[in-house]
């Protein structure tokens, strides 16, 4: 991995580094992600306030200029970042946890950067998705990521629609306000498929359901945390 200090770079830009970062257990950021984030001179975090607390928790210390890129305003960040980069400063993208792009912002940033011909290195670790699809006992080949699906009942059974025929598993993260319709509007669609749900995945109260969506739905109930689910037509 070249060295952020060393400030190598294609046409005198700088580099910009897309950081995963742990899911739950600190101990889970990699060496690799430790060193960059100790050198570059940004980071672009959507919630500056929780990559404190990480850098708390897996007593890492770093110099680098924090910097707000949420969802919401994007566009105009990714602005900022890029004139950052093309005056050969090296910066991070994280987001709150797990991998950046993974139903997280960046798109802009990294658009912007290939068109300037500045040079982006992804730093792999921990992601919320390749975790689940690790501990899934069924075929995952193929399988397609939706993410997290529209809030609203109607438009959410319309994007679940357009899988109806798909031969294959389908994988999507999913809120605790949220989490009992989805599955729901899933066993409308979809009854006779198989289901494993993860809650709270490599956090303190980590589990993982398996069976009917149906059971699922009644598993589901009053739990709370985060959840990542995948299932396949049967």
């Amino acid at each position: 991995m070249p060295s952020p200090g060393a400030r190598e770079s294609i046409a005198q830009h700088g580099i910009l580094y897309s950081v995963a970062l742990p899911i739950g257990m600190p101990q889970d950021l990699t060496e690799r992600a430790r060193d960059v984030l100790t050198q570059v001179d940004f980071i672009a975090c959507e919630d500056t306030r929780k990559f404190l607390d990480l850098c708390r928790r897996a007593s890492l210390a770093t110099e680098a200029r924090l910097l707000v890129h949420k969802p919401f305003g994007e566009a105009a960040s990714a602005e900022g970042l890029l004139k950052l980069l093309e005056a050969g400063q090296c910066g991070a993208l994280v987001t709150d946890a797990g991998t950046p792009r993974l139903s997280d912002p960046g798109s802009h940033i990294l658009r912007l950067c290939f068109e300037k011909n500045v040079r982006v290195v992804p730093i792999p670790g921990p992601s919320a998705l390749t975790a689940l699809l690790s501990v899934t006992p069924f075929s995952v080949d193929p399988f397609v990521f939706l993410g997290f699906l529209s809030p609203k009942s109607g438009r959410r059974q319309n994007e679940l629609k357009r899988y109806l025929d798909f031969d294959g598993a389908i994988a999507l993260y999913e809120s605790v306000h949220r989490i009992e319709k989805c599955l729901a509007d899933i066993a409308l669609l979809f009854p006779t498929a198989q289901i494993l749900v993860g809650r709270e995945m490599t956090k303190t109260y980590e589990e993982f359901f398996l069976g009917s969506v149906e059971n699922a739905l009644l598993w589901a109930k009053g739990k709370q945390g985060e959840f990542a689910l995948i299932f396949r037509k049967a």
